[in-house]
């Protein structure tokens, strides 16, 4: 990595250094170590690619995003390895095919291995030294019920506040999903969370990672405030569209976006912190959502929507400030499996042997050339697929395998199978030798009796509620006792005390 220090005392050291004949590299080791780069993940909830004006989206509404592109590499090739939205969060931070330890398909409370045998992305950059923060507790959604964010390697977590509740209270359940007790709209908490949690550990001692996953822009989108609203689409009359609704409530978190940029820039951070920044998965058409110029992403009868390149191809960006050229476009394949090594690799430690990504700085910046022959697998809610080169071979609820020229017919509308036999022969060669190395499915592993209505029937991880932020010490002295941490007791207390 690049040096920049040119201070007098610096330089006075290397002439020391080569005078007594040791390395230099031994004094860059020692600078590096003393304060790495910091990384920061926005991993989107269910962003379509051409929702983003930097990949084609005529709408406006994603400024910050796009300068974000400007910036750094916009990957026009880059995917998520899973889907839904657990999988695909739970292959990003262990960094491998997560079917490997039997989840497929959404399979909420399917175990992640144990930190002995596969380390979380957070696990690994706490171990090297950094200070670890997840915003979005909603969006963790990764393993069973005792495997949440602060029990896998986040020293910090920026707490949710107790939702609006529902009608017939049943414990975790709520009315709003983004409106909370305080008034507040939860996709600005988390923005400010994040912004807090960067000028707190922007100058100290140790390099921070953050984690941003946030709950936008899923659905439902109709409590997104009116002032977003009236800001892009200021002479509406009536009724709302839900293709409105949707640009309003990814307009905030655009802001988000672009004040964690700000932040990074006025404590003079900028230049010393990877972003990476992409979605779980395609988003919903009949919420709205643009997948052009490809077709598919969440929903459709059947879930058929997901057999399509719309619900895996995401918009990824890269920047880097120095390590990374401003305003460039990355074609070759990539995936969220390469997160993990790529923020390994910044951290100045080994990529973890149970990794299956890659480094993507070298593949970025034109130091290395990606390997032509790479391939991904899906296996998923029925959906089976294949990308190689040019193609892509899918087959849905075993309706037979399908061959497309995805850079030619990136719709998906002519199916060359028959035209190309033996393509399809060597795909679907490849998909049964990657499936065989895949565990069978594993079932969901269901907490306490007593736990279950404080951890969504069983489906997510058991997470504090509240105001502020947790850190792992005060969770390890109130995680067994749902009284501390449930959305329930946080609904209560917020109630008690309007009482008093």
């Amino acid at each position: 990595m690049t040096t920049r220090n040119t201070h007098p005392v610096f330089n006075y050291l290397l002439i020391v250094l080569l005078l007594l004949g040791l390395p230099l590299h031994a004094a860059e080791a020692g600078k590096s170590s003393a304060k790495r780069p910091n990384v920061v993940i926005i991993f989107v909830d269910d962003l379509a690619l051409g929702d983003v004006g930097a990949f084609g989206c005529p709408d406006p509404g994603t400024e910050n995003i796009d300068r974000l592109a400007e910036q750094g590499v916009k990957l026009t090739n880059a995917y998520t390895i899973n889907g839904p939205c657990s999988p695909s969060r739970t292959a990003m931070m262990t960094g491998m095919y997560t079917q490997r330890f039997g989840k497929f398909g959404l399979s909420r409370g399917v175990p992640i291995p144990e930190e002995e045998e596969v380390p979380t992305m957070a696990e690994t950059m706490r171990d090297a030294g950094y200070v670890t923060g997840i915003v979005g507790l909603e969006k963790w959604d990764i393993g069973r019920w005792d495997q949440g964010a602060l029990d896998r390697g986040f020293m910090e977590a920026g707490m949710q506040p107790p939702r609006v509740p529902n009608l017939n209270e049943r414990g975790f359940g709520h009315k709003s999903w983004q409106l909370d007790l305080y008034g507040q709209y939860g996709t600005e908490v988390e923005g400010d969370y994040c912004v807090d949690f960067i000028r707190r550990h922007a100058n100290g001692d140790k390099p921070f990672f953050l984690y941003y996953v946030p709950l936008a822009v899923h659905t439902p989108l109709h409590e997104v405030p009116q002032k977003y609203l009236d800001q892009l689409y200021p002479d509406h009359e009536g009724e709302y569209r839900p293709r409105q609704l949707l640009r309003a409530n990814l307009l905030v978190l655009d802001i988000q976006v672009g004040r964690i940029v700000q932040t990074l820039r006025d404590t003079g951070i900028a230049e010393d912190t990877l972003i990476l920044f992409t979605s779980d998965n395609g988003g919903d058409p009949g919420a709205g959502h643009r997948s052009y110029p490809f077709r598919g992403g969440k929903g459709g009868p059947n879930r058929a929507n997901l057999q399509w390149e719309g619900y895996f191809r995401m918009p990824t960006i890269v920047k880097f400030p120095g390590q990374l050229p401003a305003g460039h476009v990355y074609d070759g394949m990539s995936s969220t499996m390469d997160f993990y090594a790529t923020a390994a690799s910044v951290a100045g430690i080994p990529i973890p042997e149970h990794c299956e990504g890659e480094n993507l700085l070298p593949l970025l910046s034109g130091e290395k050339m990606t390997d032509p022959d790479k391939a991904y697998f899906w296996n998923t809610h029925g959906s089976e697929a294949v990308r190689w080169k040019q193609w892509r071979l899918v087959q849905f609820r075993d309706g037979g395998w399908r061959l497309y020229d995805i850079e030619a017919d990136p719709a998906e509308k002519n199916n060359i199978a028959d035209q190309h036999p033996e393509i399809a022969a060597k795909l679907e060669q490849r998909y049964a030798d990657w499936l065989s190395e895949m565990a069978p499915p594993a079932k969901p592993v269901r907490p306490p009796e007593a736990l279950i209505p404080h951890t969504n029937d069983g489906n997510h991880a058991r997470r504090p509620f509240g105001r502020g932020w947790m850190t792992v010490e005060n969770w390890e002295r109130i995680k067994d006792d749902p009284s501390q941490w449930s959305e329930t007791a946080a609904r209560k207390r917020f109630f008690e005390a309007i009482e008093l």
